[in-house]
């Protein structure tokens, strides 16, 4: 059921457009393709490991919707394996259980989570643990600096990833002094292979001269956006425990209690780590589903391990065990494949309308001369299919409008005033999406009086166009985004 389950999610998804934050991190990588340095001409606050592992599935995948299904499934495929080979010595199939379960819930979380930044820290954490338990196993010194390098390359995709490291390193240090064993080799081995992704980006900036304008925005809308749309802690403490993996976890973590699995080293790791993503999921305070990957990773890791681990034993541990095998072959693995298959992938309306206004308004003559105000509504990603580069290197609107402005968004203003006047776009596209908020706003501009005055005395208002069709890439469809088309006056 597990494999069959698996096999038509693969295939009722396989076609799955690039839509959600993915386009706009795949437009990122067409801007540094065309000269322009993150954090310096491109304002953005993804963390540069985004853009290096972004940049090398488009060039070695392709830059298409194909390209990026394929490496959504390297994703998972990397996860799965991951856990086969930490579970190997008890039995491989914990490992098959608990990635299969993991492939599906994010499969079942729809097109606009493929690929994303949580997912590819949670698949580079599992990665890290493989080695690390492989070198504590094995005693093999070297696997630590593998550990250290996956690890690294974690904390270069969110910070959240460097408490991965750390604690795993805390870890490391606690079961090779239970072994007895020469601590020195292990550890210096994983702080220089935590180092090379580090290091290796911050060279990146250094040569092109954006370290300062990368911890500006760190410390500017980065700190700002994490502030934005938080729901209250209690909301977050309880959005955090994966609900979805309920029917298999409530046995596994039975049997945790009932074997006190929770001495062993193996469990110790999965569960600081249950932890760790946990924390990410409250820290990051958006409430998104694909923030709790790195969570559920290890929970469906943990319940494989203990499910598939007692499917053999005797009395109630064994009739526990099969319980939530069951429960999770039988029941979640093909409703979740379900649901994957349920979702709408074909809505491409907003770009199709947008692409033929475009095209009608001079389609490539509109390079370096057209601007988007929105957060994800499909604007850039059409900007990428018509291989256009923005006026300006500011991603986002979600700044400029909010009610109440702050020191940060207001130098945020600031610095995209200079830059809208530096290089004046011939065409904005003005949508209705409001950060945040489900709601659609055609009024965000009046929050801002200098830059509506601007935009009504220096702009024409052409077009105003409203896709036909709900959006179907969520379990609940919703109203499409808007777009305004404004032209610019002859002086």
């Amino acid at each position: 059921m597990l494999v069959a389950s698996l096999l038509a999610a693969v295939a009722g998804t396989a076609h799955w457009p690039v839509v959600g934050d993915a386009p706009l991190l795949h437009y990122v990588v067409f801007l540094i393709d065309h000269g322009k340095v993150p954090y310096k001409d491109i304002i953005e606050m993804d963390m540069p490991g985004t853009y290096a592992l972004q940049w090398a599935a488009i060039h070695w995948l392709g830059p298409g919707a194909v390209g990026w299904r394929v490496f959504d499934f390297g994703l998972v495929a990397a996860a799965m394996a991951a856990m086969i080979a930490m579970t190997w010595p008890v039995d491989w199939l914990a490992g098959f259980f608990g990635g299969a379960l993991f492939a599906l819930i994010h499969f079942r979380d729809g097109p606009t989570h493929t690929g994303q930044r949580d997912l590819i820290m949670a698949v580079m954490a599992l990665i890290a643990c493989a080695w690390l338990m492989y070198g504590v196993r094995k005693q093999r010194a070297w696997a630590a600096g593998l550990f250290g390098l996956f690890a690294g390359v974690a904390a270069t995709i969110k910070p959240s990833g460097l408490l991965f490291g750390a604690v795993l390193i805390v870890l490391l240090w606690l079961r090779l002094r239970q072994l007895n064993v020469a601590k020195a080799p292990y550890l210096i081995a994983s702080v220089a292979g935590f180092a090379l992704p580090v290091l290796a980006c911050g060279l990146y900036l250094v040569h092109y001269g954006a370290l300062g304008a990368f911890l500006d925005v760190m410390q500017g809308i980065g700190a700002y956006h994490a502030s934005l749309g938080r729901p209250s802690l209690p909301v977050l403490i309880v959005g955090s425990f994966p609900t979805v993996l309920l029917t298999a976890s409530i046995p596994a973590l039975a049997l945790l209690v009932m074997e006190k699995r929770w001495k062993s080293w193996e469990a110790q790791v999965a569960l600081a780590c249950i932890l760790v993503g946990a924390m990410s999921y409250i820290i990051q305070g958006k409430g998104f589903p694909y923030h709790r990957y790195p969570e559920e990773a290890f929970l469906a890791l943990l319940c494989g391990s203990l499910l598939v681990g007692n499917m053999r034993a005797k009395g109630y541990r064994g009739l526990i065990a099969v319980a939530g095998l069951l429960a999770g072959a039988l029941y979640l693995a093909p409703s979740s494949a379900v649901i994957a298959r349920s979702y709408d992938w074909r809505d491409q309306e907003f770009q199709q309308m947008l692409t033929a206004d475009l095209t009608e308004l001079g389609g490539a003559k509109l390079d370096g001369k057209v601007q988007c105000f929105e957060m994800a509504a499909e604007c850039q990603n059409t900007l990428y299919t018509m291989k256009l580069v923005e006026a300006t290197g500011y991603m986002y609107d979600c700044y400029l409008f909010q009610t109440q402005q702050t020191a940060v968004s207001l130098k945020y203003r600031e610095n995209f005033w200079a830059a809208l006047h530096a290089t004046p776009p011939q065409v904005l596209v003005v949508t209705d999406q409001e950060c945040f908020k489900l709601a659609r706003n055609f009024g965000l501009a009046a929050r801002w009086p200098e830059f509506q005055h601007y935009l009504e005395s220096e702009y024409t208002l052409t077009a105003q166009r409203t896709p036909p069709h709900t959006i179907g890439w969520w379990r609940h469809p919703a109203e499409p985004f808007s777009y305004q088309l404004y032209v610019r006056k002859q002086p």
